[in-house]
């Protein structure tokens, strides 16, 4: 049991938010290719008619609004919003005290770019058809169990759902009615909001004890909130990512589950975690059923709180021998990628608070640097050490390589598909003249013309500034070294 004082502060700063990009390098490649095709529209813009520009206007919106979706599955106090809050580096931001506090989908957009980054969140409510489709069928999970004949466990999904419309009612009075579909916005958001309309909180009378009003009170919209959406600039990230925390698997509120089943169905990658001290235990056999139809590729499964283990060097090795047969045994994705770790000790690299690890932790760490940590690069500082074991690079390597695979590649392919379209009606348009003896002519006086030269130079300049610049640190370590 660790001691409170250890855990990092939530209300902290993360002091050492550049080591968020660490284990992201590997988009670099489809970054570049994403670039160059952004180029060639803006060369299409330029040349072409008001069509052909038209055109590539949307294909460069639709390359920049390409956001991969990472959908975070667990158990129940496995962590998982510990592991979230780092991944994000915002340590405090989803509270993770509360057992359980997720109730709907929550998901976070992250923008490296100031000039578009959204910053705020929006909370979407339950439809009035929606709840009765609740009520009367159970949902998915109802549904699910009237074809299986399983009537007591539809009747307490109905029960769960009653209850639910039940407490809301009792809480929000004859607002109920009046917020189902509706959508609350905000352009500020802090970790109280956050509880507001997605923790699950106690059943409150007219005042919370401490004479609050009901809107500040935890859980005050959870129960009808359908999903929750938090915009924030992260320039650490070298694109557009989104995470999806998702209620645990193993509430004993069936509509959770249901929850977690449609957030999976509209991402690609899903990171399954477990913790190591109940590494797919029987409790666990609810998250095979849901990654069994999944394709290996795109799952990958993280061991949190390795922190917590005695002998990690030797521990590691039977857990992960366990957990594939355990899917094998059960179809699930046995070649499924494993990465080990504990938020814990990212918080904590994050905050820069390591001077601050209790000893157990301290001993784990060491035992698992000598298994992990062989071959060191000189460059690298104790805290980036300490980040490397804490698993969140070999995390991100894994979701960067899935993203240049699978939804990045197919987004490439698509609008370039599109840009060759495009770029061979410029080309049809002029052969068409050459043939039929018309004359191509430029809209362009000499000055426009001069103008345009400078932008190219400009630009082209600045690119090569920014490689120098980002050569120039490199070179001088190693000759310092």
């Amino acid at each position: 049991m660790k001691d409170e004082n250890a855990y990092p502060d939530p209300d902290a700063d993360c002091l050492n938010a550049h080591l968020l990009g660490i284990g992201l390098e590997g988009l670099g490649g489809f970054l570049n290719e994403r670039a160059e095709l952004d180029r060639a529209l803006a060369s299409l813009e330029e040349i072409g008619d008001e069509n052909v520009r038209s055109g590539a206007r949307m294909l460069r919106r639709k390359l920049d609004a390409v956001e991969p979706s990472i959908t975070m599955i667990g158990q129940v106090k496995a962590g998982k919003t510990s592991l979230v809050n780092a991944m994000m580096g915002r340590p405090g931001l989803l509270p993770a005290d509360v057992n359980p506090w997720t109730s709907v989908v929550t998901s976070l957009h992250l923008d490296p770019d100031a000039a578009t980054a959204e910053s705020g969140a929006r909370f979407r409510f339950f439809g009035e058809e929606e709840w009765q489709r609740l009520l009367d069928h159970g949902g998915r999970v109802g549904e699910l169990a009237a074809r299986a004949g399983a009537d007591e466990e539809l009747e307490k999904v109905r029960a769960q759902i009653e209850a639910m419309r039940e407490k809301s009612r009792n809480r929000l009075g004859n607002r109920f009615e009046l917020l189902l579909g509706q959508e609350h916005e905000y352009d500020s958001f802090d970790e109280e909001l956050i509880e507001r309309y997605v923790c699950l909180g106690d059943d409150f009378g007219d005042e919370a004890p401490d004479g609050t009003a009901d809107d500040q009170q935890q859980g005050r919209f959870a129960d009808i909130t359908k999903s929750a959406d938090l915009y924030m600039h992260r320039p650490e990230f070298p694109m557009k990512l989104c995470i999806r925390d998702t209620p645990g698997v193993n509430d004993t509120f069936l509509m959770r589950e249901q929850i977690t089943i449609r957030a999976m169905r509209d991402s690609r990658i899903c990171v399954v975690e477990l913790s190591a001290h109940q590494a797919l235990s029987t409790v666990d056999m609810s998250l095979i059923r849901l990654i069994a139809n999944i394709r290996s590729r795109d799952v990958v499964i993280f061991v949190n709180r390795v922190d917590e283990l005695s002998d990690p060097a030797t521990q590691i090795t039977e857990i992960r021998d366990s957990i594939r047969a355990t899917l094998k045994a059960h179809g699930g994705p046995t070649d499924a990628q494993i990465v080990f770790g504990s938020a814990f000790w990212a918080l904590s690299a994050l905050q820069g608070t390591l001077n601050r690890l209790p000893d157990e932790s301290i001993r784990a760490l060491l035992n698992w640097a000598e298994q992990e940590l062989r071959t060191t690069r000189e460059d690298e500082s104790a805290l980036e050490y300490v980040w490397r074991l804490s698993g969140l690079p070999a995390l991100y390597e894994a979701v960067a390589q899935r993203i240049c695979e699978g939804v990045g590649r197919e987004a490439i392919d698509r609008v370039a598909r599109s840009t060759r379209n495009l770029a061979r009606g410029v080309q049809a348009a002029r052969l068409t003249l050459v043939k039929t003896g018309g004359r191509l002519t430029l809209a362009m006086d000499a000055p426009a013309l001069e103008g345009a030269f400078d932008r190219l130079e400009a630009a082209e300049r600045a690119r090569l500034d920014a490689a120098l610049d980002a050569e120039i640190p490199a070179y001088h370590a190693r000759l310092d070294r």
